[in-house]
């Protein structure tokens, strides 16, 4: 599929192009011994590649301009206009598709396509294709863990194992500890990701992570009463093993046509510009098939290289601000970094509100106000009221801060609810005002992700910062998520989902707002 995405911008700009060139051959010749050849070289001449005519052109400039065609060269839109004028610029080999009344619309852009990039993450059903993390199912904790102790067996003796859980579980699954995962996996570093955010490691696993540098005494650590530590790890801590110590499988071509075929549906569904949090690995794969002249879809990665890091002002002093850094014309452009989720889901119950939720589900459970994964509030029980001032530099709001400090903005940034969403513009407007600002002026704009309920409290922290931030609106309530044949969110939250996310408000109070996308396999695509 042709990189194709109108922007009236750029079709102005060629129309205006055009017109210079037309009014300087209205002006007076050169003189008879100046007189060009009677027909220019080939070389200077550059016809369109392309002619859609005979169609509905949606331009999508400020009065929504319908043209009737449009002519592309080189990827780029040379200009829009009725059919006949169109045509004047076709040339011998020029390609003429005639649409028959059909629409040529802009490409679309999907701002949560994080789910669809065959690196994965710490916990994304890809798992980098499976080859560092296996997926395990079932009807109850003990045939989870079953299967776990048969993946730990066929794994080679002291090779690290890890395993993604169910997170509609992790009511569950979070009481586990390390004594039951040393027996599951007596020979192996094991490791249970319960969510992005919460996991639970064997021993071995923990000695690793303190080996490379995960402070002891780090938020992250949940410790029982005597102070010894749990296995149970949340945020920058569970981040040190998932990220840190979790290697990078082989690139091989394989990988790459998985990360084609998925290009490839979004370019399917109309989709040209994909945004989304994303691994180093991810960022390579694209680089690759950029260089091998395979990669046809604009990828806008937010940099997860400090996402869940304890040592993430280390690896910011060594990196320099790389927002805007891009291959080729813009086809992969770095546009924030990441840090880790503030909250949960509906099918963990754990979006995190301002408000009660009408009733905490009896499977799923979650707080009555949904979980902090900041806090970790699964293992902990603790909300962010609950921690010093202190304790919240450990978490992802610290990151933030040293992200700010050195010039990068954020992107990619999951957070459901309106205490979430809260959470984070609080923090974003004390980045500001950081005595130490390494770097003044950021070049990009924060975003935050899956923004489905909101309140007045949120939408006054949205209000303070005005456009330097987007909201990406989650679709959740018209594309429920099922869980044990239930639409969480009806569930949870009944008839108020008629007033959680309200769009026109958002948009009165001048909040920069858009609907996500998601996979190009499921809704809203």
């Amino acid at each position: 599929m042709n990189r194709l995405c109108l922007t009236a911008a750029r079709a102005r700009t060629c129309v205006s192009a055009l017109a210079i060139a037309v009014t300087c051959l209205a002006l007076p010749g050169p003189t008879a011994a100046q007189q060009p050849a009677a027909t220019p070289p080939p070389e200077l001449l550059a016809y369109p590649t392309l002619i859609l005519c005979n169609g509905k052109v949606l331009t999508v400039d400020e009065r929504f301009t319908i043209a009737q065609a449009v002519a592309v060269r080189d990827g780029r839109i040379l200009a829009v206009g009725t059919t006949a004028d169109i045509k004047r610029f076709a040339g011998p080999e020029t390609r003429m598709i005639d649409l028959a009344g059909r629409s040529v619309v802009p490409g679309f852009i999907d701002s949560d396509g994080d789910n669809a990039f065959a690196g994965g993450d710490l916990y994304k059903d890809t798992m980098v294709n499976g080859k560092v993390g296996q997926k395990v199912r079932g009807e109850n904790v003990t045939e989870m863990m079953k299967m776990v102790a048969a993946l730990a067996a066929q794994a080679e003796a002291g090779s690290p194992v890890f395993v993604r859980m169910a997170d509609e579980w992790i009511a569950e699954l979070s009481k586990l500890t390390a004594k039951q995962l040393d027996t599951v996996a007596p020979n192996n570093p094991l490791m249970l990701s319960l969510s992005s955010s919460e996991g639970i490691v064997n021993t071995t696993m923990l000695d690793k992570a303190f080996a490379a540098g995960l402070p002891r005494g780090h938020i992250g650590i949940v410790k029982d009463k005597a102070g010894h530590p749990t296995g149970q790890l949340f945020g920058a801590a569970l981040g040190m093993v998932g990220w840190n110590l979790r290697d990078w499988p082989e690139l091989t071509e394989a990988t790459f046509k998985d990360q084609e075929r998925l290009n490839d549906s979004f370019l399917e569904a109309g989709v040209t510009t994909v945004t989304g949090h994303a691994s180093g690995y991810t960022v390579t794969i694209m680089s690759q098939l950029f260089h091998q002249d395979r990669l046809k879809l604009r990828i806008r990665p937010d940099m997860d290289f400090v996402r869940q890091n304890p040592l993430a002002d280390q690896f910011l002093r060594r990196t320099p601000t790389l927002v805007n850094f891009s291959l080729g014309d813009g086809l992969v452009r770095i546009v924030g970094a990441a840090v880790g989720p503030v909250d949960g889901a509906s099918d963990d119950g754990g979006i995190l509100t301002n408000q009660p939720k009408l009733r905490v589900h009896p499977t799923v459970q979650g707080s009555p106000t949904g979980t902090n994964k900041w806090t970790g509030t699964s293992f902990t029980g603790d909300h962010w009221a609950d921690l010093t001032p202190e304790e919240k530099l450990q978490t992802e709001a610290g990151t933030l801060l040293l992200l700010r400090k050195h010039g990068w903005n954020i992107g990619g940034n999951h957070n459901m609810g309106s205490q979430a969403a809260t959470i984070v513009l609080e923090t974003l407007a004390a980045s500001e005002k950081q005595p130490d600002l390494k770097v003044k002026t950021m070049l990009g704009r924060n975003a935050l992700d899956h923004n489905v309920i909101w309140d007045a409290k949120s939408i006054a922290a949205a209000k303070q910062l005005g456009d330097s931030v987007a909201y990406g609106l989650n679709s959740e309530i018209w594309s429920p998520r099922v869980v044990r044949g239930e639409e969480m969110l009806f569930a949870q939250y009944g008839e108020r989902l008629g007033q959680v996310q309200p769009v026109n408000d958002l948009v009165a109070a001048g909040l920069n707002v858009h609907f996500e996308g998601g996979k190009p396999d499921e809704p809203p695509l």
